[in-house]
């Protein structure tokens, strides 16, 4: 993973930091949810997470977008959610 895209997950975790974000779930499901950044961790083979205030853990390979900030291997994907 990027570092400096880390760097802004991590700070995201340590402030306890409201969050906008967009990933896509094991089965390639694209979601923008809106919650509170709680821990970054790591299970050995299974990758690296970050876990929700809601206790959902999200795969850090496929986060797309922190607030207005793109991941660098999405950085072609197009946002078509609607702020409306």
């Amino acid at each position: 993973m990027d570092q400096d895209f880390y760097s802004l997950l991590k700070e995201a975790v340590d402030r306890q930091r409201y969050i906008k974000l967009q990933y896509f779930t094991d089965i390639r499901e694209f979601i923008t949810t809106m919650s509170v950044a709680k821990a970054l961790s790591s299970e050995r083979n299974k990758g690296e997470y970050l876990t929700l205030a809601s206790g959902e853990e999200i795969r850090l390979d496929g986060i797309v977008r922190i607030d207005d900030t793109v991941a660098p291997q999405y950085k072609d994907i197009m946002d078509f959610t609607c702020d409306c």
